[in-house]
């Protein structure tokens, strides 16, 4: 025992001398709840967490009872704790994955649908048509990229909507 104790740290000493001693019992316990698939060192971190939480909370140990079977119960809820946390996870995964799901169907959706309405141009008036508005590139940016003369690029963009605004009227788009 270390000289400088003092006789109100004798109970803590001992609580964590008797601790020590319930260790290896503790982690053949664990090692029943956890099941047999769990591996070394997933067993040492519940054992290390149930001692850790046992020494936070000391003082709702009563002496007069069994030290083996405070320990075991807050073990249980360490290892209870740690699958509610992993199930919390997975859930948690699972609705990312779902939403991601979502989105892709609707993306593939709106993709399909755009296709759709976007069909009765002609490929160069879809191109300026996607680039100017989707893009947000300006007409001087198209006419560099495509090698094309500004005024042919207006009129292409000029073409694309007047026909999807006939088609619009007409109610092919629906």
């Amino acid at each position: 025992m270390n000289s400088s104790a003092q006789p109100a740290d004798e109970p803590q000493l001992a609580l964590e001398a008797r601790l020590a001693a319930e260790a290896p019992g503790l982690r053949a316990y664990l090692r029943r709840v956890a099941g047999v698939g769990a591996r070394s060192a997933e067993l040492d971190d519940l054992a290390q967490a149930a001692l850790e939480r046992a020494l936070r909370y000391r003082k709702s140990y009563d002496p007069a009872r069994p030290l083996g079977a405070w320990l075991r119960t807050i073990a249980l809820r360490v290892v209870l704790d740690q699958r509610a946390r992993g199930l919390r996870l997975r859930e948690a995964a699972d609705a990312q994955s779902n939403e991601l799901a979502a989105r892709e169907d609707a993306t593939v959706e709106h993709r399909d649908e755009l296709l759709r309405v976007l069909a009765p141009l002609s490929e160069v008036e879809r191109e300026v048509f996607a680039r100017f508005h989707g893009r947000g590139e300006t007409v001087l940016e198209l006419a560099l990229a495509l090698q094309l003369p500004e005024g042919t690029v207006k009129s292409h963009l000029h073409r694309a909507r007047r026909k999807l605004a006939e088609r619009g009227r007409t109610g092919e788009a629906r």
